[in-house]
């Protein structure tokens, strides 16, 4: 429930009426106050709370179902949210590592895996011949405690791991299969962000609405001679999650997922 200390608002302050409430609503659900699942009072209980007009609460209300941070159920009312997972772009990162740091069970659904002759677009990304050159070509449901946030589709050039389309990559992480069966160490990667709308089969998978947003992200990844040995394409609920990048003066390209409240907490977000 919203701390009824925080029931003045100032009219004549800087920053708008709506901007104000969503400011506390953003505090009450950082602190625990308002936790996921959390029905919020009445537009009605708000208006009389805070000395609002309807118009300026839906305002606010509306604010922060686009942030994510709310969601309505037609005919019950307006709820707190889960947490959208953190995913920081500051080193080439490992989807299973990273889930096991933070205590979190990943898992995969293998959709694909086969080995194929390189496309066009294939050979230019992975320098290899088009038509001749195999890559083995592995899709899978990324799940974080049995919850779906993307869809990878990869492409591994077949000589550099002849034997992967074997490996059980359903409980295996890929980066640790190239790593300890075939020494190969990832030095750097290139990824290119696109918004997306989520499209139906997508959806399917993901478990989530057909045109829901989303994240088209494409990742080549290459060891430290510059050789490319692996191009990924991702689709991401971005329901579920936020791209988040640290800019300095040096530095590397790293990716995880933190639990955004989680973060927040430890002043881990930047």
């Amino acid at each position: 429930m919203i701390d009824k200390s925080e029931g003045i608002l100032e009219e004549n302050g800087i920053l708008p009426l709506y901007h104000q409430l969503t400011g506390i609503i953003k505090r009450e659900i950082k602190i625990g106050s308002l936790k996921p699942g959390d029905k919020l009072p009445s537009e009605k209980e708000l208006c009389e709370k805070y000395r609002i007009s309807r118009t300026t609460v839906r305002q606010a209300l509306l604010s922060l179902v686009n942030e994510g941070l709310l969601y309505r159920k037609q005919g019950k009312g307006t709820f707190v949210a889960r947490p959208k997972l953190l995913r920081d772009l500051i080193e080439v990162y490992s989807f299973s590592t990273d889930m096991r740091n933070l205590g979190l069970n990943p898992s995969s659904d293998v959709l694909e895996q086969k080995i194929i002759l390189a496309t066009e677009d294939l050979a230019r990304s992975l320098d290899l011949e088009a038509g001749k050159d195999k890559v083995t070509k592995l899709t899978r449901v990324r799940l974080a405690n049995n919850e779906p946030l993307l869809i990878e589709t990869t492409y591994i050039p077949y000589n550099i791991a002849p034997s992967l389309v074997k490996e059980d990559m359903g409980s295996n992480s890929l980066y640790a299969v190239l790593s300890k069966k075939y020494k190969l160490s990832l030095s750097h990667a290139v990824e290119t962000y696109e918004a997306i709308s989520i499209g139906k089969r997508e959806a399917k998978f993901l478990k989530c609405k057909p045109s829901s947003p989303g994240f088209f992200i494409e990742r080549i990844a290459y060891i430290e001679d510059n050789t490319p040995i692996e191009l990924t394409d991702s689709i991401v609920r971005a329901d579920r999650c936020k791209l988040v990048a640290l800019l300095g003066r040096k530095s590397s390209v790293r990716r995880k997922l933190i639990p955004d409240q989680d973060a927040l907490a430890k002043g881990q977000v930047i």
